[in-house]
């Protein structure tokens, strides 16, 4: 399929989860192709993760004993997983894309939407866990002196852990506006704006865990690999007439 349109690129980096399915210009047909690419994709990071740690990937084995399982014991709330998740899932929504629109111009929307969403993952992950680490040998090293991990330690814990979420939200818009403008030559770009924290969401999940290691983060971080296939879905929906939605 070829989306023709008069719409020009103004400059302005896709940056958050929108609605890629209410701005997508695909029937339901071509959508369902994207969605389920995605989800290959994040399925496909997930098994390496699996088998990397050392789990079988043998079905019999996966099921058996879901609380022996790898997804059961999974961690989704550090730098590695939810970047190749995201990875996973970006590379599955633009495979999509590619499967369903031919149009060069599409194509190459997609392609800088697809590295613009794997900047967006990672930043904000990489600077929310290490800044909780920081605040938690601060807690350790000025409030407890020792190991001993307590309220008043938590509290620099999590207030690291925030101020890297935030700082990695501003830090990857700022990427991803100077990766479009060298890149692609295609402008500077816009500043932060509110909405753009609601593509967050998995984030804010990796600094609660960050904060307090309890059985509700933990059950609401196993929808973290969810979450991602947002990013893949924005990727494969991505073309020239919504780029700037």
């Amino acid at each position: 399929m070829q989306v023709k349109n008069n719409v020009s690129y103004s400059g302005n980096v896709n940056f958050g989860h929108n609605n890629p399915w209410a701005d997508s210009p695909y029937n339901k047909r071509e959508k369902f192709i994207i969605a389920g690419t995605t989800a290959l994709g994040v399925a496909g990071t997930l098994a390496l993760l699996a088998k990397h740690q050392g789990y079988s990937l043998a079905p019999s084995k996966m099921f058996k004993d879901y609380k022996k399982s790898w997804y059961h014991n999974a961690e989704f709330c550090d730098e590695k997983p939810v970047i190749t998740i995201g990875l996973g899932s970006s590379l599955g929504g633009l495979a999509g894309g590619y499967i369903v629109d031919k149009d060069s111009e599409n194509r190459k929307a997609k392609l800088r939407e697809a590295i613009l969403q794997v900047v967006n993952v990672s930043l904000p992950i990489i600077f929310t866990v290490n800044a909780a680490k920081l605040g938690k040998n601060f807690g350790k090293k000025y409030i407890e002196k020792g190991s001993k991990e307590t309220l008043r330690t938590k509290i620099p814990k999590a207030i690291g852990g925030l101020t890297g979420l935030f700082v990695g939200v501003f830090c990857a818009n700022l990427a991803a506006n100077k990766l479009n403008e060298k890149l692609f030559n295609r402008g500077k770009g816009r500043p932060v704006q509110a909405s753009d924290f609601s593509a967050h969401l998995d984030d804010f999940v990796v600094a609660a865990k960050q904060i307090s290691d309890n059985k509700f983060t933990k059950a609401v971080s196993r929808f973290i690999p969810l979450a991602l296939m947002v990013a893949g879905n924005e990727v494969g929906n991505t073309c020239t007439k919504n780029v700037d939605s």
